[in-house]
């Protein structure tokens, strides 16, 4: 397109393209003009076409005229005057009507049309080139001119010059109709001019307001809470950038929008988790509390178990409290992590060893280390603290008197693999992407208090991810069970 690289220039840039146009425009079509008037009396003949050449008013044709002869006169005067120097004034008067006849010695040396003999000899007479002579007469448009100084050199010329005259009365039907061409072409001149100031004042218009007026109708928009369309960007100057800055931040608000409401409907899941999780044993407590205080616990034994219960009702309040505390202290970065390099394998069979999983009785495990002596940076303590929390979910889901549970690492093209997978209850595919969220849990109905609170994996991936690492949920190839998958970057030299 035409415009293209105009939509790529700047604001400022096409601010000064569009004023120099204004102005040099303007002379463009001037000198265009001028050079078309000068291409004609140059290259054609002045005297073949005076007619077209004597349409001027007629007061700057006698001005013309009139220096046309001085010219003719002080050439004239010099001995060093040349008949080339002559014939360059006498055009002048020859594209005014007037025929030239320059002698030299008595004899024609130029004529601007040919004459017969009769002509010639009366010519001859009056031009003698011996003595000076000055010589005008003018009748109606009779003009005759001789002019001489006695070198050698005379001029003569006579000739009808019809659309000249002395004064300023009525001009010739020829003349008027040339001369409004003339009117009709300047005015036409200048419309060229103003058109295009106009054109180019309106295409800079079109540039600059129309990207303003999206920008305005997407902004009222978002006032009102509609839901914009994107700008369209039509260049890449300033106000292009504009437009399109514009657009990523109403992607950015819709996309907050839409995290905003996901992020109220967790936390209204949270605070209704909490609540729930928290009145349960509390409910409890006051019931074993109410017995003891009211006597339905009148043995020594039942009171015994009454305040067993509150005892342990109590120690579950206080163990999700705790939880919490440390969720909340994640999220805040307020713990501190002590992280060192440590050959990934060698880490976990440490944890093994060190949690005796090998001689857990409910527990099966298999292992299978393949990172070729990788290095990983992590906090040893959080670290055992997540493979604490996946052992201990394991247990709580398990769907016999014992579980299977595999270790397996591994190295990819970025860094290393833990998959920790088991043979458990698992859960909806549907509910993996949630599986980490605070206070999430399969069990929608929070009838299995005792099983957990939800909070563990949110822990979990808080500390996972405070260690440069990623952690999801994915369905074991055989279907049953679950398996969480962590993986960490390679340790950069």
């Amino acid at each position: 397109m035409l415009f293209n690289w105009f939509n790529r220039l700047g604001v400022q840039r096409k601010m000064i393209i569009s004023n120099l146009l204004i102005i040099v425009i303007p002379f463009i079509v001037l000198f265009i003009s001028l050079l078309l008037v000068w291409g004609v009396i140059r290259y054609t003949n002045p005297v073949e076409h005076r007619q077209w050449v004597m349409l001027a008013p007629s007061s700057i044709q006698a001005q013309v005229f009139q220096l046309g002869l001085e010219q003719i006169n002080k050439k004239l005067s010099k001995e060093s005057t040349t008949i080339r120097d002559i014939l360059d004034s006498s055009a002048i008067l020859e594209a005014q009507g007037l025929n030239i006849i320059i002698f030299r010695d008595n004899q024609i040396a130029y004529s601007t049309t040919p004459i017969g003999t009769a002509e010639q000899l009366h010519i001859e007479q009056v031009a003698n080139g011996k003595n000076p002579i000055h010589y005008l007469n003018w009748e109606g448009n009779k003009f005759t001119y001789v002019n001489s100084y006695g070198t050698g050199l005379t001029v003569y010329g006579i000739g009808e010059i019809p659309f000249m005259t002395k004064s300023m009365g009525p001009e010739s039907t020829d003349k008027k109709i040339i001369e409004g061409v003339f009117g009709v072409g300047i005015l036409l001149i200048l419309a060229i001019i103003i058109g295009a100031g106009i054109y180019i004042s309106n295409r800079l218009s079109q540039y600059i307001l129309r990207p303003v007026k999206d920008l305005k109708r997407a902004a009222d928009d978002l006032k009102i809470g509609a839901t914009p369309e994107h700008i369209i960007v039509r260049s890449r100057d300033e106000l292009g950038a504009t437009c399109e800055a514009f657009n990523n931040m109403q992607d950015a608000l819709m996309k907050a929008s839409k995290e905003q409401a996901v992020y109220e409907a967790r936390r209204r899941e949270m605070i209704a988790g909490i609540c729930h999780d928290i009145s349960t044993p509390l409910t409890s407590v006051k019931g074993y509390a109410s017995g003891i205080l009211e006597g339905v616990a009148n043995t020594e034994e039942k009171r015994a178990r009454y305040i067993q219960r509150i005892y342990d009702m109590s120690g579950r309040i206080e163990h999700l409290v705790n939880m919490l505390s440390d969720f909340s202290q994640l999220e805040l970065k307020q713990i501190h992590y002590d992280k060192d390099a440590y050959v990934l394998d060698d880490l976990i069979q440490e944890y093994i060893v060190a949690r005796h999983l090998n001689d857990h009785e409910q527990i099966v495990l298999e292992e299978s280390f393949d990172t070729e002596g990788g290095v990983i940076i992590v906090d040893r303590v959080q670290f055992y603290r997540v493979l604490d929390n996946l052992v201990s979910n394991s247990l709580k889901y398990r769907r016999g008197n014992f579980v299977h549970i595999h270790i397996d690492t591994s190295k990819l093209d970025v860094g290393y693999r833990v998959i920790f997978s088991d043979d458990g209850r698992g859960a909806p595919r549907e509910m993996l992407p949630r599986l980490f969220d605070i206070f999430f849990r399969t069990d929608e109905a929070r009838t299995e208090v005792a099983n957990g609170n939800g909070i563990g994996l949110a822990i979990v991936k808080q500390i996972i991810e405070d260690m440069n690492g990623t952690i999801y949920a994915e369905h074991n190839d055989n279907g049953h069970g679950l398996s969480i998958v962590m993986e960490f970057p390679f340790v950069k030299e």
